[in-house]
């Protein structure tokens, strides 16, 4: 196996995962819909708003919003501003982006235990509507800034690990025999 690229099993379950939570978060939000509709009926149709969708429609769309940034949404695609980047030379320009993604990647694993003590404390708050423990609400921003923390440190990471695809493999390090 070649320096840097991932074992097909790996590769595998990667793809499986990244499937499994895109269908979620796109289920998620066909039920927010659902859960919308039902709002508006209920409340100009029938003449009672409902509390309870409304609540949920806010959760649900905290969850897929930060859930699907954090397991979904690739680290390119988020917001970035590559102003000085681009003005760089590529090899500079490659570890200055490795330099923000580590420190940003840091910073927000060195904090994830106050975020962690404090989605904790939350038990004891309840949702109006639903009383459910703001616990269970808050949990996706610690699930997202562990996540993100650990996708920016990876990330940068990768192409010093990763051999770069434009180069073409040096023959001489080949270990396949001729035939």
């Amino acid at each position: 196996m070649r320096r840097g690229v991932a074992p097909l099993w790996l590769r595998r379950a990667i793809t499986l995962g990244h499937r499994l939570f895109e269908t979620v978060a796109s289920l998620a939000f066909g039920v927010m819909a659902l859960l919308f509709a039902y709002t508006i009926i209920m409340r100009y149709g029938v003449g009672t708003p409902s509390r309870w969708s409304d609540e949920l429609i806010v959760i649900l769309f905290l969850w897929v919003v930060f859930g699907a940034s954090a397991l979904v949404v690739p680290v390119r695609e988020h917001i970035a501003v590559g102003l000085v980047v681009d003005n760089l030379s590529p090899r500079l320009g490659r570890w200055l982006v490795a330099l923000g993604g580590i420190t940003a990647g840091l910073i927000l694993l060195a904090a994830l235990p106050v975020t962690l003590d404090y989605i904790g404390f939350l038990w004891r708050e309840r949702t109006p509507a639903m009383r459910w423990p703001l616990s269970r609400v808050y949990l996706i921003f610690g699930l997202f800034q562990g996540v993100m923390g650990l996708r920016l440190i990876l990330e940068a990471l990768l192409p010093f690990v990763q051999p770069d695809p434009s180069q073409s493999p040096d023959p001489s390090q080949s270990t396949e025999r001729p035939t």
